[in-house]
């Protein structure tokens, strides 16, 4: 019975450290891009809309206080920060800082 208990254990704890180091080893790939000026509901839906167009794009959440958009990618997707710099400029607004996976951009992405 004690051998019993103790492979349950042992395979517990080794799939709790399975289970840590796969989330430690996955990057956060979000990206946040500050707005200039994002003062109503309205704008940030027509910022999260033009944002959500792109593809790859799962999700944005848009924040009126920090005057930011939050884009989250689909699994395995890998975005553009010119896309999503230009998808900004297209929702009549201009960004002025975007930080996500691909570094930190104050100006429109070469790439």
């Amino acid at each position: 019975m004690y051998r019993v208990y103790l492979c349950v254990a042992l395979t517990f704890a080794f799939s709790v450290c399975l289970t840590s180091q796969t989330r430690a080893a996955t990057p956060t790939m979000k990206t946040t891009i500050t707005l200039e000026v994002l003062s109503c509901e309205g704008c940030a839906r027509n910022v999260a809309a033009k944002l959500l167009e792109i593809r790859g794009v799962a999700n944005v959440k848009t924040d009126l206080k920090t005057k930011s958009a939050t884009v989250i990618p689909k699994a395995e997707a890998s975005l553009s920060p010119r896309q999503l710099w230009e998808a900004v400029e297209k929702a009549g607004k201009k960004p002025l800082k975007l930080q996500g996976p691909s570094g930190t951009f104050t100006s429109k992405p070469k790439m």
